[in-house]
């Protein structure tokens, strides 16, 4: 009977990426992706309750943002793929549907 080879993640290779990178370039990528989950998550709360001035506004602040993740160098390591992009956008997307409809209770007063 073969057996299969299974891929294992790659600990000890991300761990020696992680001490391989500066303070600056890890804190800037959990920066930016945090940013960019947040401002996904509040627009489709905003959209979800039709809240037309708060769809434009964040709208219009995605797309400002946009340019920057899509302009920025491509993730090439094991570390930036699977730390540095998934945890701070889960966490910036959890984080802006939480305080999102704080968000449009300001902007409605306004």
């Amino acid at each position: 009977m073969e057996r299969r080879k299974y891929k294992t993640p790659k600990v000890n290779k991300i761990i020696k990426e992680w001490k391989e990178a500066t303070t600056k370039e890890i804190w800037e990528g959990v920066r930016d992706n945090f940013i960019f989950g947040f401002l996904g998550a509040i627009l489709v709360v905003f959209i979800s309750t039709r809240t037309d001035v708060a769809v434009l506004l964040g709208y219009i602040v995605y797309y400002l943002y946009m340019a920057r993740i899509v302009n920025r160098p491509k993730y090439v390591t094991d570390f930036g793929k699977l730390i540095v992009f998934p945890f701070p956008s889960a966490i910036g997307a959890f984080t802006g549907y939480k305080l999102s409809l704080t968000l449009i209770t300001l902007i409605q007063q306004s």
